[in-house]
């Protein structure tokens, strides 16, 4: 994306859609979640197919311009998927190491055998 995304601080304004039968309604007037690019990014709910949103607005938004943009992802939203990434395979690994399974002998034979 070239243009920087500003959004609504009223509260008055939400994206609703259902995703495997259950009704969402992902707030816009601040966002809570946006991406690098301070969009907000709605893939998650996408899914082969039709898809139906509804852009809910309760208050006079006539200041802003709302667009559903699809497109491959950026550098930048890339460059974030890649970080987050290696956090999540870095925990895997520190949790990985607290799961190991203790040797099946028992440790009081063991110490005897190296006296």
């Amino acid at each position: 994306m070239h243009s920087q995304c500003s959004w609504p601080i009223s509260g008055d304004l939400s994206l609703q859609t259902k995703r495997d039968g259950r009704d969402f309604i992902i707030p816009l007037a601040p966002p809570i979640f946006v991406t690098p690019d301070n969009c907000v990014d709605i893939s998650a709910f996408i899914r082969s197919g039709e898809n139906a949103f509804s852009v809910v607005q309760q208050s006079d938004m006539s200041d802003y311009m709302f667009i559903l943009h699809a497109h491959h992802p950026t550098p930048v939203q890339l460059s974030h998927l890649a970080s987050h990434r290696k956090r999540h395979e870095e925990w895997v690994k520190i949790t990985r190491a607290f799961c190991t399974s203790e040797p099946t002998e028992s440790l009081w034979k063991r110490s005897q055998s190296r006296s």
